[in-house]
């Protein structure tokens, strides 16, 4: 089939003129494929034949049907003189695995689930650890059977028109738009628990990303939506600050994880989204609100809206670059804080498309080619910082984006893999780029959320690019020198790859005790610790001969023990703990 299709595709991309030479080349294709095919069909009654013979004689296979002898001899033919013709087809070139041994870790693209009904989903060549959570059994473990039971919000106490506005999201809802507005407005909480919401969401999620500061939110939107400054506000706006919102209420420690509170304010943010079409009516604050909701969705705790999270953050990007996001707004007259709020936005977009792309081996929604937005200055950063929550990265973050972490993307993304020695540039140059230093407030002593969750991110930033930069290499080395993978060509990978895992274990070993209930309600933290805990896990069960540091055994059991006392809030740690528990 392969040599068909191949065929195929010579005689159509050739640049033989039309004519009769043309048509006889055509003719002799077509001949060559018919007698290739009756050859293969020959050679393939002939080894069953001999296969059956062969069992009846001996529980050994016949040398001739021995993997080693078929591979050698498909050498041999890969050598024989005079096969290529000199014409203007392009040279098809094969690559021998002895001759590029860095070839081998990505020649699978990667994982496609078809289930009943012929839904798919596809995990890339990166996505691994997200393909063995999506294969965990649900009915195997009730610390996972429990969070498709979380408590569900009854909406009946909503108005019809608000319930089919928030079920035609994405789509526009046909409906008079100022009435429904004034019907969702009439759910908001009093303004005091609304501008306490948005504290605590800038307060414990600052870290993470920065999508809206507390001059927008609380100094601009909510005064309009609470008709207290009279500047005019749309539909979208008011679905940013409800998302906002429910997120706020996600995160507040006071409230349960999961909490009807916060079900409530998403409804309501779907049902406001849908009054204003978000494909030919959209604004920054359309994309805001489609990543803010991304957001909300990995947290819900509930595994089946995952898909919902990279479908709108997927949203999200594609409609930035419609509206010129990522161009830089000094292109189109902005200026002062807007200018700085629109870079500092842009840049936290992709930085989150990136990510994505390699928690789940797809392709980013933003294209680096088409990327003309600066960097904030520090000059900048510290002037309109001043009264905002300390953020997670910064410009510091957006130039890892742009140097170390968009290249790992396309390194580990692209369907050739790189040359290993590229992958060892990269890793020297993720390296070399100088880390943050870790802060604290003004009084050490007083552990502020913002500033430790910060820390903990910045603290293995570095380890998390490289763990996704080796991931690959580490695993093909695991699998094809099972006897010493440090014998590899990938060796490198096997060292780096575990060091990192055990690193960002650490850590978020470490933050958990510091702030467990903030930490355990995070879904994005758990994805990257089962990406490190499969590595760990790896060498445990296949490479403790290595002896490498710190022992991986020790280390898969401390891991087992943060995701047990995670698993009773997490949905992503109950899932995890499933698929390596080994008791």
């Amino acid at each position: 089939m392969r040599q068909a299709w191949m065929c195929s595709f010579v005689s159509k991309w050739c640049t033989i003129p039309p004519g009769q030479s043309s048509r006889f080349v055509l003719a002799a294709t077509e001949h060559l494929e018919l007698e290739l095919a009756k050859l293969e069909a020959r050679r393939h009654a002939l080894e069953d034949a001999l296969a059956i013979e062969q069992a009846a004689v001996s529980d050994q296979p016949h040398p001739l049907l021995e993997l080693e002898f078929q591979d050698e001899d498909k050498k041999d033919l890969d050598e024989l003189p005079g096969e290529r013709t000199q014409s203007n087809t392009p040279e098809i070139k094969t690559e021998d695995a002895s001759e590029e041994p860095a070839s081998n870790p990505s020649d699978a693209l990667g994982t496609l689930y078809i289930a009943r009904g012929g839904v798919a989903r596809f995990f890339g060549p990166s996505g691994g650890s997200e393909s063995l959570l999506l294969g965990t059994n649900q009915e195997s473990s009730p610390s996972i059977s429990k969070f498709d039971r979380l408590p569900e919000l009854d909406a009946s106490y909503l108005p019809d028109e608000i319930i089919r506005c928030c079920d035609c999201f994405p789509l526009t809802a046909n409906l008079p738009t100022s009435s429904i507005q004034a019907s969702i407005e009439s759910f908001l909480p009093p303004i005091e628990r609304a501008v306490g919401l948005c504290n605590t969401f800038l307060e414990h999620l600052s870290w993470m990303f920065h999508i809206v500061s507390r001059q927008e939110i609380v100094g601009r939107i909510i005064p309009s939506v609470y008709k207290q400054n009279g500047l005019p506000y749309g539909p979208h706006q008011l679905a940013l600050m409800l998302v906002v919102l429910g997120i706020g209420a996600l995160v507040d420690l006071n409230l349960e994880p999961y909490n009807l509170e916060a079900q409530h304010y998403y409804r309501l943010a779907r049902a406001a989204m849908a009054l204003q079409s978000v494909l030919t009516q959209p604004s920054i604050v359309t994309v805001k609100a489609l990543h803010l909701m991304s957001i909300y969705n990995g947290m819900s705790g509930k595994e089946s809206n995952l898909e919902q999270s990279y479908a709108l953050l997927n949203l999200a990007g594609q409609v930035a670059t419609r509206i010129g996001i990522h161009v830089d707004p000094l292109m189109w007259k902005f200026e002062g804080r807007e200018l700085y709020e629109r870079r500092v936005y842009f840049w936290n977009l992709l930085s989150a498309t990136l990510w994505q792309s390699l928690v789940t081996g797809r392709p980013p929604a933003i294209l680096s080619n088409y990327i003309d937005c600066k960097i904030p200055t520090a000059e900048e950063e510290n002037t309109y910082q001043q009264g905002e929550v300390p953020l997670g990265f910064g410009i510091w973050g957006f130039r890892a984006s742009i140097e170390c972490l968009l290249p790992v993307v396309r390194a580990t993304l692209g369907t050739q893999p790189p040359d290993y020695e590229k992958v060892l540039e990269l890793d020297k140059k993720i390296r070399q780029f100088a880390t943050p230093p870790l802060t604290f407030d003004s009084h050490p002593s007083d552990d502020r959320t913002a500033h430790s969750m910060r820390n903990f991110v910045r603290s293995h930033y570095q380890d998390l690019m490289l763990l996704y930069l080796h991931r690959s290499f580490f695993l093909q080395a695991m699998t094809d020198y099972p006897a010493n993978p440090l014998l590899s060509p990938y060796s490198k990978s096997v060292t780096t790859g575990y060091q990192s895992a055990c690193c960002v274990l650490e850590d978020t070993r470490t933050q958990f005790m510091k702030k467990p209930l903030l930490t355990s309600r995070v879904w994005r933290i758990w994805s990257f610790a089962f990406a490190a805990a499969v590595v760990v896990g790896t060498v445990a069960m296949r490479g403790l001969h290595l002896n490498l540091n710190p022992p991986a055994i020790e280390q898969m059991q401390m891991t087992c023990r943060l995701f047990r006392k995670a698993a009773t809030t997490n949905s992503r740690a109950a899932k995890a703990l499933v698929c390596f528990q080994t008791d």
